[in-house]
């Protein structure tokens, strides 16, 4: 069986994991449920019973309120006295599934008291409520914030930490930068962190503001991480820069031309070697020392100055599942470049990162074409070169399965994805 290797995770790849579990089949809606149950269950444990114990719910306008909105349903269904604040206009809230818990907690007018703050005036006529909270659930960022805490967020949390009760932060403590630890303007002092998945790569540098630190599953499962899934072609379309890059084609195919002319990719078939990047397929060996080192190379084998080498290597093929990402490990190490080993299940490392796809594996004509294509496009945008083989590597199975014309729609799909 497949293992996490590394303890941390940061932001991005948390975004690429839960963005496969959708794909997978794992609504996001279900994993917000199970992060607002382990919230709950986690106040629970710490103060020993919630009959009659006044909560307040701090909730920002992203997938983290959404987190502390699902946790308000379960507190007031566990016997809290349960307040909810939400620090941003209603009409603010950012994603389908955040919206849909908060239309349950104000449909909840009984158990949950709901207001809206989102101004420092009215933020201020609720202290006396926040002040008789013997728990406090910090529901603000989590992973999503960036720069100088604005209002009210910045007064949310002044007052939260200016009071006694018990501190529990939703994944981390919301003013901490969830990938380096660092505070630049203000951030929660908590009690208890409860994190998901995977602890944020932050997370041990901010110690001293995350209190004791739970890691709760919340039905992420590990393939989320180890497959290359439409996460990690939205990963990849964060990264595209506006301006693309001549692309040199050596011995490509048909089809590999065909694709990047239709996705409007500049290719250079005279002295395709000067060119920024450059493919090199089967019968172009002798052409690798034309190259220059500023280059970036994709070639078929083992090519002497390729900074992508797509393989395909029966001796890996043959080994059980977790010794064949092992070697390609190695390989990528061995050979200090990225190997995409293609085969009935893909594989490719850098070296420190691995992923495979068994997805409408082996691949065909046309979804080898798109792989090859689709890898020179990325890294026409400057796309990290690993990321734009995991990028390539979904669309080829998404390809082979669904068809070459349904390419471009897949691209503008995601790339709404990230805009929503």
């Amino acid at each position: 069986m497949f293992e996490l290797e590394r303890f941390t995770i940061t932001s991005r790849e948390m975004m690429i994991a839960d963005e496969n579990s959708e794909w997978l089949g794992i609504p996001r809606i279900l994993l917000m449920e199970n992060a607002g149950a382990n919230v709950a269950r986690a106040v629970y444990n710490w103060i020993g019973t919630l009959k009659g114990v006044n909560v307040v719910v701090f909730c920002g306008p992203g997938n983290n309120g959404g987190d502390g909105m699902a946790a308000a349903r379960h507190l007031a269904s566990m016997g809290a006295n349960t307040t909810v604040i939400l620090l941003s206009p209603p009409e603010k809230i950012r994603t389908p599934e955040a919206r849909k818990n908060l239309e349950i907690v104000r449909a909840m007018k009984e158990s949950v008291k709901f207001f809206t703050a989102d101004d420092v005036n009215k933020l201020q006529e609720l202290r006396s409520i926040i002040e008789k909270a013997e728990a406090i659930v910090d529901a603000i960022f989590g992973t999503g914030v960036r720069g100088k805490i604005k209002e009210p967020y910045r007064t949310a949390i002044q007052i939260i930490n200016s009071t006694k009760a018990f501190k529990l932060s939703v994944d981390i403590p919301s003013g901490i930068n969830p990938d380096t630890g660092e505070v630049e303007d203000i951030a929660v002092k908590a009690d208890m962190s409860i994190t998901f998945h995977r602890i944020k790569k932050g997370i041990p540098a901010s110690a001293e503001y995350c209190g004791e630190v739970i890691v709760a599953s919340i039905g992420i499962p590990l393939e989320a991480e180890l497959l290359m899934g439409p996460g990690d072609l939205q990963d990849a379309l964060i990264d595209l820069s506006q301006e693309s890059k001549p692309i040199g084609l050596i011995s490509p195919g048909e089809k590999i031309s065909e694709i990047l002319d239709k996705l409007g990719s500049k290719i250079i078939l005279d002295k395709p070697s000067a060119s920024p990047i450059v493919y090199i397929g089967e019968g172009g060996e002798n052409l690798h020392e034309q190259c220059s080192g500023n280059n970036i190379i994709v070639t078929e084998g083992l090519g002497k100055e390729s900074t992508i080498a797509i393989v395909r290597d029966l001796s890996i093929e043959m080994q059980p599942f977790n010794d064949r990402l092992r070697k390609v490990r190695e390989l990528a190490v061995e050979q200090g470049k990225v190997i995409y080993h293609q085969s009935h299940v893909d594989v490719v490392s850098d070296g420190d990162r691995v992923k495979a796809s068994w997805v409408s594996r082996p691949l065909g004509v046309i979804g080898s074409s798109t792989l090859r294509a689709m890898t020179l496009f990325f890294l026409s945008h400057d796309v990290d070169p690993f990321r734009a083989c995991c990028a390539a590597g979904y669309l080829a199975g998404y390809v082979e399965e669904n068809g070459l014309e349904k390419l471009s729609p897949e691209l503008e799909y995601r790339k709404s994805r990230i805009r929503s």
